[in-house]
């Protein structure tokens, strides 16, 4: 593929995130910005999507009609989904080799899932973070902290756990062919 191709590509799936972005930006920690940051780095490899999460959160964030985030924060999210497009593209090979929805295959879906959960879970942790810089109360128990937000956060770790198993595999599927014209 030539590197006109491939900026082009990388141009559109941007945009398709943003858009995914802010598709759900009204109801609280629901969201499709992670799974589509996600599957931009299975279909154009890692280092394409740590440029993709890094471009499709930071013009998220800034742009959000919500208000743009404080900077501690906007550097915990704009790494996080730069690391979601890394490891998208790191099991992008793997992934598109894989027949999903077949007999026996929940164990490819269940891997998927543990997949967004983690990577969820390392955005929910790293953005609860910042907020600890953004009050000025770094000297406070941190637990105490992440437990204030835990309810917010089981419930993204849920719905994204769910939305990478039977969502992604759904467009890995669909869009797999993508990846090499």
């Amino acid at each position: 593929m030539k590197s006109t191709q491939k900026m082009t590509r990388a141009a559109m799936l941007i945009a398709v995130c943003i858009v995914l972005g802010y598709l759900f930006i009204f109801i609280p920690n629901l969201e499709m910005i992670t799974a589509s940051i996600f599957l931009s780095g299975v279909l154009m490899g890692p280092l394409y999507g740590l440029f993709i999460g890094f471009t499709a959160e930071t013009i998220f964030s800034l742009f959000n009609s919500m208000g743009a985030p404080l900077p501690p924060l906007l550097i915990a999210q704009v790494i996080s989904m730069s690391l979601v497009g890394y490891i998208g593209g790191l099991m992008g090979e793997k992934l598109c080799k894989v027949h999903f929805f077949i007999k026996k295959s929940w164990i490819r879906h269940f891997i998927l899932g543990v997949t967004g959960a983690a990577l969820t879970l390392v955005y929910d942790i790293l953005t609860n973070l910042s907020f600890l810089f953004i009050a000025g109360i770094v000297n406070q128990p941190l637990h105490l902290y992440l437990l204030a937000g835990l309810i917010f956060s089981i419930f993204h770790i849920i719905t994204n756990a769910a939305i990478f198993a039977l969502v992604v595999p759904v467009l890995i599927g669909r869009l797999k062919t993508w990846r090499t014209t």
